[in-house]
């Protein structure tokens, strides 16, 4: 009996070291939680309303497949409203979605190889450029970076508020007409 817990007990740790083992790997990696460092002024709001970011990204709703891992939005506004704004998102994308921007190409995106760094993203939004295909807006800051190896989706957008409008003209003045084709007075009239 005493060989047998010689033998059992170290089995057992060692069962339990592979099971512990396997259960760590399949969580995922703790995400760096280091501040973001802002080009100028941080953001005067910061949404993370998962499914409105993709509504307003993406111009459809979520499909119960698409699993929106992370998603965040940074708006700067003013007294006259949005300034600038941009977000973030990584998904894993249903085959209808990746259908959707990479095939249909609903975006009209370019391929392209280089992806620039974006210095004020979230920790989260860190990938291996080399694992992942890119299409990019040709005059826009529109990016979706798909992996090779499976249905994740990074995708980032950035711009600048609603232009404002020219100002209103001047209210028109009362007085004399502007000299144009037709004068303001009638033509002289011979005396008989």
């Amino acid at each position: 009996m005493k060989k047998l817990w010689l033998i059992l007990v170290p089995l057992l740790a060692v069962i339990g070291w592979l099971a512990w083992r396997a259960v760590d790997a399949g969580r995922p990696a703790a995400v760096d939680s280091a501040p973001i460092v802002w080009k100028g002024a941080p953001p005067t709001l910061t949404l993370n309303d998962a499914e409105e970011i993709f509504k307003k990204a993406f111009w459809r709703r979520p499909s119960p497949a698409d699993q929106i891992q992370h998603a965040e939005r940074h708006e700067w506004r003013d007294a006259d409203g949005l300034v600038r704004w941009q977000w973030f998102l990584v998904v894993s994308a249903s085959p209808e979605l990746i259908k959707y921007l990479r095939d249909d190409n609903a975006f009209g995106l370019v391929p392209t190889s280089a992806v620039p760094v974006i210095s004020e993203a979230p920790a989260w939004f860190r990938f291996n450029p080399e694992d992942f295909t890119v299409l990019q807006a040709r005059h826009a800051g529109m990016r979706l970076m798909f992996s090779k190896s499976d249905n994740t989706l990074y995708a980032t957008d950035s711009g600048r508020g609603f232009t404002k409008g020219a100002p209103e003209p001047p209210p028109a003045t009362q007085g004399a007409q502007a000299p144009g084709r037709i004068p303001s007075s009638p033509p002289p009239r011979p005396k008989p």
